[in-house]
């Protein structure tokens, strides 16, 4: 599955550089500031240090004391084999991180990610929402919004039924058919369990509100650098950071849809560019800003690689 995911993301990348021109792309990115780009990878850093502190904060108040080399280590390793699945499902290898390498109990792993997952996935709605809104009735002149409201409507659902089934144990009880049936009755034991200790989750929610704002604050001002070590500026009416905050969840929700492509690897390149075209910013420029933003993540997330082999042994270990 993985082999056919990484060809269609191969032939939409390969039409996305034939459209645009491999040439002008590499020219714009033979110009590339590394100073912005340095300062880009220090909030892309910012992001990943929140991200791993509300994990460790959240095993702390369920009874799970670890480092936070240990969980910044798990995250950044999640992290790294999200880049390489469908819909970023990879990152829930942080909890197979957690659990072999650190002995945490699966179902606290479990609720330490999704818990502020939940949050992040409304913040990329509502800001994503935001931006196209904008986009449509500002920038294009179309009255006609109702589908971006149907778009969110339909994800904000789907938030609604993750935050029933991590807290909810009457909702979850629609689903005990799922417990006669060998390939489920492990997810549902696992919701069961983790539905023991997401209190925790209310009880740090002010904080990890906090803290969710944190991290999409040092992940849109990795995008605003990156954009700026490749020269871009863009006439608005309002602080150029701030349509990062509003442009990088909006690109995001691409990378999270269950296509079969690599973490929408090409699809979220091909949206992110013609969204930055609509804005004054040439093709080329654009495309150059969305493949320079995800190679930088990329080559980040390595440093976690010697964890993620352990943890997948692991893994391997364990079914067998």
């Amino acid at each position: 599955m993985l082999l056919i995911d990484a060809f269609i993301s191969a032939i939409i990348i390969i039409i996305v550089l034939q459209i645009i021109g491999i040439e002008s792309i590499l020219k714009e990115l033979q110009n590339i500031d590394y100073f912005y780009l340095a300062i880009s990878i220090v909030f892309l850093f910012v992001m990943d240090f929140v991200m791993s502190y509300r994990i460790q904060m959240l095993l702390k108040a369920s009874g799970v004391v670890i480092r936070f080399r240990d969980a910044f280590m798990s995250h950044m390793s999640g992290m790294l084999l999200s880049d390489f699945t469908p819909g970023r499902s990879g990152y829930f290898i942080t909890a197979g991180a957690l659990k072999y390498n650190y002995n945490v109990p699966s179902e606290k792993a479990m609720m330490a990610i999704l818990g502020p997952q939940a949050l992040d996935f409304i913040i990329k709605v509502v800001s994503g929402t935001a931006f196209m809104l904008y986009l449509t009735w500002y920038v294009l002149q179309i009255k006609e919004v109702w589908f971006i409201f149907l778009g969110a409507t339909m994800m904000l659902i789907m938030i609604a039924i993750m935050l029933l089934l991590l807290f909810s144990k009457r909702f979850l009880s629609l689903f005990s058919f799922a417990k006669a049936i060998p390939l489920t009755n492990r997810v549902y034991g696992m919701f069961e369990k983790m539905q023991n200790h997401t209190h925790v989750v209310i009880k740090k929610l002010p904080i990890l509100c906090v803290l969710v704002m944190l991290s999409w604050t040092g992940k849109a001002l990795s995008w605003f650098f990156v954009a700026k070590s490749l020269g871009i500026t863009l006439n608005l009416c309002f602080p150029e950071p701030l349509f990062y905050f509003l442009l990088q969840p909006t690109v995001t929700i691409l990378e999270f849809i269950p296509s079969p492509t690599l973490a929408g690897l090409g699809l979220s390149e091909g949206g992110g560019a013609v969204l930055l075209s609509l804005f004054g910013i040439s093709l080329a420029k654009a495309a150059s800003f969305v493949f320079l933003a995800r190679a930088k993540t990329t080559v980040t997330n390595l440093i976690a690689l010697p964890e993620t082999l352990k943890t997948i042994r692991g893994l391997k270990n364990d079914i067998f």
